[in-house]
């Protein structure tokens, strides 16, 4: 293949920027999945002997862009054909690739032995000065949690000076909805790019299994969401809900940052890994979690239930986001209620936030409707 290759690792923002910066806006550009249907129309008109088609479709283009989510588009034996099919398309001067699955990269390795450049995203690391704007983010954006703000910025302190190029693993503990998650979402920002959330609870046990292990290679996986990942804080929501025969496929990830599975072969190496629970302590997670899962835990930090009056900061924060979705008149009649008042003087009777957050929509949309039952 006399092209020059680009095979770019990470997230799309990144990807698109290393297009626009080694291609000119007059070039002869072409997406992988138009690449594709030229091959298949070039592959009939030859079987047909349709010269007309043949010539109508193009010899030689100047950049063929392949996008992460484009492999998902094609068929199996396409990746294994990846560089011979494109190659037998047109001629290309510039290839770019990203995120591809193993089998393509092996075809792309074998096909371009001297013009295959990897290029891997460089992602904002953690250090020192960093700190200050972290618990300054957390001060603002998480209430209360004070103990755990500080023992979290304290851990990373350590983290930082202590770390070497293995993950850092933290586990979070703790009732639902206290700010777990929006302390990670603080974390990852505050280093820079969005935050990549993993949701357990919401997989079977099967389902589960193949996004971890990798199955057919259009489906999800976590693999394919590590290489995508913007920053890097990677959250792992209610890991509690993870099976414990599931944890092998934890084990190399957190002991030497490499993540393996059918489809890819992933560096994560300096990744923040945040692992939330709702263990009521640190003592119940490391029963339930066994020495072998939790012995790979860089820090352990608890969060609280939160004060009445900061819950109640809450059921109005989710009251003023629901109202603000509202027309005129059905703000007049949800502002006329005491949907919010009745709330805020009752919101410490909640243990669970995200239940006292869906009670305040249901309050709304329950006093909304009552006309249309009249």
């Amino acid at each position: 293949m006399k092209t020059k290759v680009y095979v770019f690792f990470g997230p799309d923002k990144a990807f698109e920027g290393l297009v626009a910066e080694r291609t000119n806006e007059d070039d002869y550009t072409v997406n992988y999945l138009d690449a594709i249907r030229m091959y298949n129309t070039k592959v009939r008109a030859t079987q047909l002997i349709d010269r007309d088609a043949i010539e109508a479709l193009p010899e030689k283009v100047n950049n063929c862009v392949v996008r992460a989510t484009d492999f998902g588009s094609v068929l199996s034996h396409v990746v294994s054909s990846f560089a011979n099919i494109l190659e037998s398309t047109f001629e290309m001067d510039r290839l770019f690739v990203q995120n591809p699955p193993s089998r393509a990269l092996k075809s792309l390795e074998s096909a371009c032995e001297e013009d295959l450049k990897i290029i891997r995203f460089q992602y904002p690391e953690l250090r020192r000065e960093n700190l200050p704007g972290i618990y300054k983010s957390l001060k603002e954006n998480v209430l209360g949690q004070q103990k755990s703000k500080k023992a979290l910025v304290t851990a990373l302190y350590k983290l930082i000076v202590m770390s070497d190029e293995k993950p850092s693993v933290v586990l979070f503990y703790g009732p639902s909805g206290v700010g777990k998650t929006e302390t990670g979402k603080c974390l990852s920002e505050s280093i820079g790019g969005g935050l990549t959330r993993v949701q357990f609870s919401m997989m079977q046990t099967n389902e589960a299994y193949e996004y971890l292990f990798g199955a057919e290679h259009s489906k999800a996986s976590f693999a394919r969401d590590l290489l995508g990942r913007e920053s890097n804080v990677v959250l792992i929501d209610e890991f509690d809900k993870v099976q414990p025969s599931l944890y092998n496929m934890f084990y190399q990830l957190f002991d030497e940052g490499r993540y393996v599975d059918t489809n890819y072969d992933v560096d994560a190496r300096g990744v923040l890994f945040i692992l939330t629970s709702n263990f009521a302590t640190e003592s119940a997670a490391r029963r339930a979690m066994g020495s072998a899962m939790f012995s790979r835990i860089s820090v352990c930090i608890g969060f609280e239930d939160l004060e009445k009056e900061e819950k109640a900061v809450i059921a109005e924060r989710r009251y003023r986001e629901v109202i603000n979705r509202l027309n005129e008149d059905e703000k007049k009649a949800i502002e006329e209620s005491d949907i919010l008042s009745w709330f805020k003087a009752n919101a410490g009777r909640y243990d669970n936030m995200r239940t006292l957050k869906n009670k305040v929509e249901k309050a709304i949309f329950d006093k909304l409707a009552e006309p249309i039952f009249r």
